[in-house]
C-alpha cells in the first residue's frame, strides 16, 4: 500500500472522529419518571390505594406504552440519519466463466480458444469529508425529535396520572355518597315504621304516615345515582389502568381492582405566581412544542448548506483481479485503490427555494402554536387555582354545618317524641344533613381533583401527600390510611 493511500485513510479516519466528537456534544439526556418494578402491586391482591393504581396505570396504560415505543422509534430515526456522518463499509466480488464452445467466432475461425474466466474482489471505505454541515446539522435535528418524543412521553405519563387520579376520586367520592344516601333511606325508613306505628296507636294521622313514605321514596334516587355513578367511575378506573372486566360474565360489575381508603381532604398552601413560573418552565407538552421550533431551525439550516455548499465524499480501499492474460485462477493483481468526489448543485430548478418557503412556514407555525399552548398552560393553571380556592371555602363552610345539621336532627327527634314538635321539622332535619354531607364530600371531590390538575398544569408536585391519622371518636371506626403519593418524581419547585 503506497503513501498516497496511508494518506486518504488518515484523512478518512480524522473525519470519522470529528463527526463522533460534533455527535457527542448534541446527546440530550431526559430521565423519565416511571415506576420501579418494586412499586407495580399484583393484581391477585384485588385491593389497591392510590399510589399502588398509579403505578400500575404506569405500568399497563396502552397510551403510555404507546409513547415508550415512538421513543424507541425516534431513536432509530437519529441513527438512521447520523449513519450519513459515519463510514460506510462495503465489500464487492465478481465472477464470470464462459465455456470456449461458446466462443463461437474463434471456433470457426480456426483457432483454438480456452475457457474463459475473470473475478475480482475488493473492499471500499467511504466517508463523507465535507457538506458544510448539513449531515449534522439533520443529525442534531434528529436528536432533537427525539428529545421531543421523550417529552411526550413524560406529558402522556402527567395525562395519566391524573386520569387514575380523578377516577380513585370519584370512586371513593360516590362510595362516601352511597354511605350517606343509605344513612339517609336508613333514617327515613325508621321514621315512616316509627310513623305507622303512632297510626296505628291513633296518634298522628295518616298524612304523617304518607309523608314519611313519600320522602323515603324522593330519597331512593339519589342512592340509585350514587351507585351506577361508582360503577361508572370504576369502568373509567379499569380503562386508564388497561384491565378488564370478564367477558364470560358480562353481569358481574365487581371491578378488576378495589380501590382502598377514604375521600381526604389536606389544605395545601400555593403560591400562584411560583405555579405559573413552574408551568411555564416544566411543562412537558410546552417544552415538546418549543423543541419543534428548534427542530425546524435545524432542518431550515441544513436545507441551506445543501443547497449552496459542495459535498466531498472520498473513499478507498484494496482490490484483489485475476490477471486477464492468465488461465490459472489463482494468478492475480492486488493493490490499493482511492478516489475523492466532489459535487455542488449550481442550480437546481427552484427546488430549494420551494424548500426554504416549507421550512419557514413550518418554523412560524410552530411558534404560533408554543404562543397558543404558553396561554392554554397558564389558563389551565389559573382555573386550577380558582377551583381550589372554591372547593376550600365549600369544605371548611360544609364541615361545621354537617355538625350542626346532626345535633339539629337529634333535637327534632327528641321534640317530636315528647310531643313538642312536629313530623316536618324532623324531615327538614333529616334532609338538611343529608344534602350538607353530599356538599362536603362534593367539595372533598373538587379540591382534591383541583389539586391534581394543578399538579399536571405545573408539571411540579406538591404536599403534603398523607392524610392525617383518622379520629377515634365514639361511633365512629377509624378509616383505612389513604397514600396520596401520586405524582410523578419531580424535584419540588420554589414556592410549592
Amino acid at each position: 500500500m503506497n503513501s498516497r493511500a496511508i494518506k486518504i485513510f488518515i484523512l478518512l479516519a480524522l473525519g470519522v472522529f470529528g463527526v463522533r466528537a460534533e455527535e457527542k456534544k448534541e446527546k440530550v439526556e431526559v430521565t423519565l419518571p416511571l415506576a420501579s418494578r418494586s412499586d407495580i402491586p399484583e393484581i391477585s391482591s384485588k385491593s389497591l390505594n392510590l399510589a399502588q393504581c398509579v403505578a400500575l396505570a404506569l405500568e399497563q396504560n396502552t397510551e403510555i406504552r404507546q409513547a415508550k415505543e415512538e421513543v424507541q422509534r425516534k431513536e432509530g430515526v437519529a441513527v438512521e440519519v447520523r449513519s450519513a456522518l459515519l463510514p460506510k463499509v462495503t465489500a464487492t466480488g465478481n465472477f464470470d466463466y464462459q465455456a470456449k464452445e461458446l466462443n463461437g467466432l474463434l471456433v470457426n475461425a480456426g483457432f483454438v480458444s480456452a475457457d474463459e474466466m475473470n473475478w475480482n474482489a475488493g473492499i471500499r471505505v467511504s466517508q463523507l469529508l465535507f457538506d458544510g454541515g448539513a449531515a449534522l446539522s439533520r443529525t442534531r435535528a434528529a436528536r432533537m425529535s427525539e428529545t421531543q418524543s421523550m417529552l411526550i412521553l413524560r406529558d402522556t405519563i402527567d395525562r395519566v396520572i391524573l386520569e387514575v387520579r380523578k377516577n380513585v376520586y370519584a370512586v371513593l367520592l360516590n362510595r362516601s355518597l352511597i354511605d350517606v344516601q343509605t344513612e339517609a333511606v336508613d333514617l327515613k325508613k325508621a321514621q315512616l315504621t316509627s310513623q305507622q306505628k303512632r297510626f296505628k296507636a291513633g296518634t298522628v294521622t295518616k298524612f304523617n304516615v304518607l309523608r314519611a313514605d313519600v320522602e323515603l321514596a324522593n330519597n331512593m334516587p339519589q342512592l340509585i345515582r350514587a351507585r351506577n355513578n361508582k360503577r361508572i367511575a370504576e369502568v373509567q378506573l379499569a380503562k386508564v389502568m388497561a384491565l378488564d372486566y370478564p367477558i364470560e360474565a358480562a353481569e358481574d360489575w365487581t371491578p378488576p381492582v378495589y380501590v382502598e381508603g377514604d375521600l381526604p381532604y389536606q389544605p395545601v398552601k400555593v403560591d400562584l405566581t411560583a405555579s405559573l413560573q413552574n408551568a411555564v418552565r416544566n411543562r412537558n407538552d410546552l417544552r415538546a412544542v418549543k423543541k419543534e421550533i428548534e427542530i425546524q431551525g435545524k432542518l431550515f439550516e441544513a436545507a441551506k448548506k445543501e443547497a449552496f455548499i459542495p459535498k466531498i465524499v472520498g473513499s478507498g480501499g484494496y482490490d484483489v483481479i485475476q490477471n486477464p492474460g492468465s488461465s490459472t485462477f489463482t494468478d492475480s493483481f492486488n493493490g490499493p485503490a482511492a478516489s475523492i468526489n466532489g459535487t455542488w448543485t449550481l442550480f437546481d430548478g427552484m427546488l430549494s427555494s420551494g424548500r426554504f418557503t416549507q421550512l419557514k412556514a413550518q418554523i412560524r407555525k410552530a411558534e404560533v402554536a408554543y404562543e397558543e399552548k404558553r396561554r392554554l398552560v397558564e389558563s389551565d393553571v389559573r382555573d386550577a387555582f380558582v377551583r381550589m380556592e372554591e372547593a376550600q371555602q365549600l369544605v371548611t363552610s360544609q364541615q361545621r354545618n354537617v355538625e350542626q345539621s346532626r345535633e339539629s336532627l337529634r333535637l327534632a327527634e327528641a321534640r317530636f317524641n315528647v310531643g313538642a314538635g312536629i313530623q316536618l321539622d324532623i324531615i327538614n332535619a333529616q334532609s338538611n344533613l343529608t344534602q350538607a354531607q353530599f356538599n362536603e364530600l362534593q367539595g372533598r371531590f373538587d379540591y382534591n381533583v383541583a389539586v391534581a390538575s394543578l399538579e399536571r398544569a405545573t408539571a411540579s408536585p406538591f404536599g403534603p401527600k398523607n392524610p392525617p391519622p383518622p379520629s377515634n371518636e365514639a361511633g365512629h371506626s377509624p378509616k383505612t390510611k389513604l397514600n396520596m403519593q401520586a405524582s410523578s418524581r419531580v424535584g419540588l419547585q420554589p414556592g410549592q
